[in-house]
């Protein structure tokens, strides 16, 4: 039966860990970050701006459009009324 063994420690001589050279991150790296936050803010803003300026335009023209059938409707002779339903009897 195979034992599974911890972490392997690397220690000097005379008994002192090892340290390895903490290494930050490279400019590349740095850069690739950078990017690529500027990428994914521009599509956020671009997503922001669509949605702040086209509701209001579509709903100007759903309200436009809610006009004009209400003029053809009464071109042609046919009106809204309301229908009021009060003392049902079967």
């Amino acid at each position: 039966m195979k034992t599974t063994s911890g972490p392997i420690i690397d220690m000097t001589p005379s008994g002192e860990f090892a340290r390895e050279p903490i290494a930050g991150p490279t400019l590349g790296v740095i850069f690739a970050r950078v990017v690529a936050f500027a990428i994914l803010l521009g599509f956020a803003a671009i997503a922001f701006w669509l949605a702040i300026f086209t509701i209001p335009l579509l709903i100007i023209a759903g309200l436009g459009g809610y006009a004009y059938l209400r003029f053809k409707m009464r071109r042609h002779g046919v009106h809204f009324r309301p229908i009021v339903v009060s003392n049902f009897r079967r």
